[in-house]
């Protein structure tokens, strides 16, 4: 059951946190929102549980008697982008802001979006700087998402005009996985504005572990570039035009991604050489599972209907 709403107020920001299973690590997330500088009346906390087994509710039930605008809301397991859209749909901010459950965002976080977006009255949406917690960086068996320089488009770090978002059809819940469904929206919501850079609303992502299974894992996620690539032209970012985009995915998935692997190994093995060793063999697995994974899928399946975005939040009140 949803915890209801609270009481009916001017809502300035709505902060959009999708989570599942991370109750450790949301707690900390939440914690670092309720500290925001930004007035804490203006702005709303919407957490999207995406079919966890821990207990959420009762989380965001106890930050709520504290003080804040915090709200509460489930639906089955559907990832992410079907996550956020639950929250968007009951966003009342003019701004839906956007972290995930697992970062840590700076005090002024909130306020550096909002004022890049007064200051650009024609944009459609700001991004911030998304950076490791151990000095900026990941190490050799370590991943996440950074963002230094603008032109990434993470949904960890984020604010679009809600307009905008009722517009572009909302995130497509068709991209079940945390990956490029952030992209995907960027691309649609680039098409009424532009999106600015703000390098001084941080983030801070956590280190994950770099995996065998993981890699595999993400192997999945090469069919939602291909479809980006065959509904934009371009796979993922606008810099990375392409005409053939299957054959461009199935090269990217065996060869240059694997490649990277092996080059970041070299650049730490003086320094960590055991953890090099393991990397490289990474890159190994990468290559043999996007051979037999990727390659049939990205040369030979009928993607025609996959490639017709549909409307999301179609019916949603502006």
């Amino acid at each position: 059951m949803n915890l209801p709403q609270v009481t009916e107020q001017t809502i300035r920001v709505s902060v959009v946190v999708p989570t599942r299973n991370r109750l450790a690590e949301l707690e900390k997330c939440l914690t670092a929102l309720s500290k925001q500088e930004f007035p804490r009346q203006d702005y709303e906390v919407i957490v999207c549980d995406d079919g966890s087994v821990e207990d959420v509710k009762s989380l965001v039930l106890e930050l709520r008697q504290a003080g804040g605008n915090w709200i509460y809301l489930k639906q089955n397991a559907k990832g992410p982008g079907a996550a956020r859209n639950l929250g968007i749909r009951h966003a009342r901010g003019e701004v839906v802001a956007m972290t995930d459950s697992d970062t840590l965002p700076d005090f002024q976080w909130l306020t550096k979006l909002w004022q890049a977006l007064l200051e650009n009255p024609a944009a459609v949406a700001v991004e911030g700087r998304v950076y490791a917690q151990n000095e900026g960086q990941y190490g050799p068996l370590g991943e996440g998402p950074t963002n230094n320089s603008g032109g990434v488009y993470l949904t960890c770090n984020c604010a679009y005009r809600r307009q905008v978002l009722l517009k572009a059809g909302g995130f497509d819940e068709t991209f079940p996985f945390p990956a490029y469904e952030d992209t995907e929206l960027a691309a649609r919501a680039q098409q009424f504005g532009r999106i600015v850079w703000q390098p001084d609303a941080i983030v801070i992502h956590p280190e994950r572990p770099l995996t065998a299974c993981g890699v595999l894992k993400k192997l999945q996620h090469w069919e939602y570039v291909l479809i980006m690539g065959l509904r934009y032209g371009y796979l993922a970012w606008r810099q990375y035009p392409v005409k053939h985009p299957r054959l461009r995915v199935a090269l990217l998935a065996t060869l240059v991604l694997p490649a990277a692997k092996f080059r970041k190994a070299l650049n730490w093995f003086g320094s960590q050489p055991t953890a090099s060793i393991q990397l490289a063999f990474l890159g190994l697995v990468e290559a043999a599972g996007a051979i037999m994974l990727v390659v049939p899928k990205a040369l030979f399946a009928d993607y025609s209907q996959r490639v017709i975005r549909k409307n999301f939040l179609e019916g949603v009140c502006g």
